[in-house]
């Protein structure tokens, strides 16, 4: 077993949860400096990469000999926005109380990656032990658009990867299926006028917005056809954002609305598009803004049996093996490097951005043990 250092994980932690790293806008460069500063005093070396104003990730690379492929640790360093008022804890205390850790991003992901940080240490001091790299891939922008995460494919810092452990949040059990996010812009078009000079207009009477609430009702009634899959069940649709008109007393030109998708395993984005394209109507164009595919590691690869083993000899009993409705920097990484896949995280299920957002202490050290264990195995 390698030697965590409990009172490490714990203290960075809460350094990270005392910095605010909302995606947007990210200012997420301070939380990267941290975890850098952090892997510096343990002889890792790492590399901050930019990836706009004030945002970085940072990637550090513990060198095996070159035997076996490496293995990807993942987390990010932004969190989702906060209302202060609605806590009933400081957001950014990082209060420890009554065997939990409180604070924004306690359970999305923080916590989570500082016991990557720690585990990796762990495996610095037995690096001579390691057939394989163990690479450190902390990540910014994940909430929004994986931006860090494509930055990292695309720098060349993941390269000879054979697997990749993700640790958002699974209450420690074993997620090796994730839905994709397929986010669609609709844009319906009106006729601009004057209220007070459209008696003869009829119907929507040209109005921008009432084309989009008509178009939104038949949303409202779209059944996605597509397959049900075993862990992840069926798609899901959620209109998140709606924007048009310009002032009380003008017909509205133009509004449009934010659509969230969320896809499973053999449903395309096109298949999508083209379900909503045919309820559309003559007013209304669509456009896809972006796309994180869904990702499926089998069951019965070698990765996700190490991983449930890692997780049963820490914890005493085997873990729930299933999929989640999020989605991961594993939906960037996964398919670009061809990689299997699985989540693990001591973070709860459903915790993410709640108020009063909180992970169990002894969950968070048992994930560092856990990390640690499936490093040594693949990697040594």
């Amino acid at each position: 077993m390698s030697n965590i250092d409990n009172t490490l994980l714990l203290d960075l932690s809460r350094r990270l949860i005392q910095l605010v790293t909302f995606d947007p806008p990210g200012n997420e460069l301070p939380a990267a400096q941290l975890v850098a500063s952090v892997l510096s005093d343990f002889g890792i070396e790492s590399e901050l990469q930019s990836i706009g104003e004030n945002r970085a990730n940072v990637v550090a690379r513990i060198k095996g000999n070159g035997n076996r492929p490496a293995l990807i640790f993942s987390a990010h360093l932004d969190t989702i926005s906060v209302i202060e008022s609605e806590w009933s804890v400081p957001p950014f205390g990082a209060v420890v109380k009554d065997g939990r850790l409180y604070g924004r991003g306690s359970t999305d992901m923080k916590a989570a990656l500082a016991a990557m940080v720690v585990a990796g240490i762990a495996m610095q001091q037995r690096k001579d032990e390691l057939q394989g790299d163990l690479i450190l891939a902390f990540s910014a922008a994940e909430n929004s658009s994986c931006l860090g995460a494509k930055h990292l494919v695309e720098s060349g810092a993941l390269t000879g990867a054979g697997a990749l452990l993700v640790s958002e949040p699974t209450s420690l059990d074993v997620f090796t299926a994730e839905k994709g996010a397929l986010w669609i812009k609709a844009t319906a078009k009106g006729e601009y006028g004057h209220n007070a000079f459209s008696a003869d207009r009829t119907g929507d009477r040209g109005s921008a917005i009432l084309r989009m609430a008509e178009f939104l009702c038949r949303v409202r009634d779209l059944e996605i056809q597509s397959a049900v899959h075993p862990m992840l069940g069926s798609p899901t649709v959620n209109v998140g954002l709606i924007e048009g008109g310009i002032s009380w007393p003008l017909i509205a030109p133009e509004c449009t609305a934010s659509i969230d998708i969320r896809t499973i395993p053999g449903l395309t984005a096109e298949d999508v598009l083209g379900q909503f394209q045919a309820i559309a109507g003559p007013h209304v164009t669509l456009e896809v803004v972006d796309e994180k595919p869904p990702i499926d590691t089998p069951l019965d690869h070698p990765f996700v049996s190490l991983c449930v083993s890692s997780v049963t000899g820490e914890r005493g009993v085997e873990p729930v093996v299933t999929g989640v409705s999020y989605y991961s920097d594993a939906a960037v990484i996964a398919p670009a490097l061809d990689v299997p896949m699985v989540i693990i995280g001591p973070g709860e299920v459903g915790k993410s951005g709640s108020v009063d957002e909180y992970v169990e202490i002894t969950k968070l050290e048992a994930s560092a043990h856990i990390f640690a264990d499936i490093a040594l195995r693949y990697l040594a």
